[in-house]
């Protein structure tokens, strides 16, 4: 009956709650995302420096960008003569804190490339990496008042597909870090968002009146300690 099943479940509760007590629980291989506000460039110029460069070249390249516009890529001895040095020498000096904090010694860092997004009302992109780079990221350096969109990035899929094979959302009594499948980034104007750059991630559709603009890059590492394994002559 009723009472039974009910006394059941108390039982089984309390059992639970004395377990608790003396359980340890380890978050192992945790995925880092570093976020800073105000990075503090001047917006301004920057950001009529990408209206002059959308202006330039009107069609752009299609890559994950589903709508929108998207630059090519520019890469360090040409970012060092236009109005992007500043914000690249923003996000090398903080890729260089998130890189010290995620245990890397000896080390240099350096751009790959970057590129400028414009994604006007409805556009958005689809899931994807940035291969050959060790960190990616993203600033945004202008948004509309509202509905612009988030960041989210993707657990792995083979996590997801267990998950999912026994159960749906009405199986998890909450949603957190240790078992989201997706995380979502609200992002802010002035934000400048690092990861790794093999972590999934996708930008949802901007659904605001005006265009939401980000500078995205790429960033390798190369390690100090070279060793010649091969003679001089």
């Amino acid at each position: 009956c009723l009472c039974i099943r009910n006394t059941l479940i108390l039982k089984l509760l309390s059992e639970s709650l004395l377990l608790l007590k003396g359980m340890k629980t380890e978050l192992i291989f945790p995925t880092p995302v570093w976020k800073f506000d105000n990075v503090g460039i001047d917006r301004e110029s920057l950001t009529e420096f990408v209206y002059y460069v959308k202006g330039e070249d009107p069609v752009g390249r299609q890559q994950t960008n589903h709508g929108g516009w998207q630059s090519h890529d520019f890469i360090d001895r040409v970012i060092d003569d236009n109005p992007l040095k500043e914000i690249r020498d923003a996000i090398m000096e903080r890729a260089y804190a998130a890189a010290d904090q995620f245990g890397f010694n000896d080390f240099t860092l350096k751009m790959i490339n970057m590129w400028i997004n414009i994604n006007g009302k409805g556009a958005y992109n689809h899931v994807h990496t940035h291969p050959g780079g060790v960190l990616s990221g993203v600033y945004y350096l202008k948004l509309p008042d509202c509905c612009h969109g988030h960041l989210s990035f993707i657990r792995d899929f083979g996590y997801t597909q267990m998950k999912e094979f026994w159960g749906d959302g009405d199986n998890v009594h909450r949603w957190d870090h240790m078992n989201e499948t997706e995380h979502d980034v609200f992002p802010e104007v002035d934000q400048l968002v690092i990861f790794p750059a093999w972590l999934a991630h996708s930008v949802s559709t901007n659904a605001g009146d005006g265009d939401r603009i980000s500078i995205s890059f790429n960033i390798t590492a190369f390690s100090k300690h070279y060793h010649e394994i091969y003679p001089s002559r």
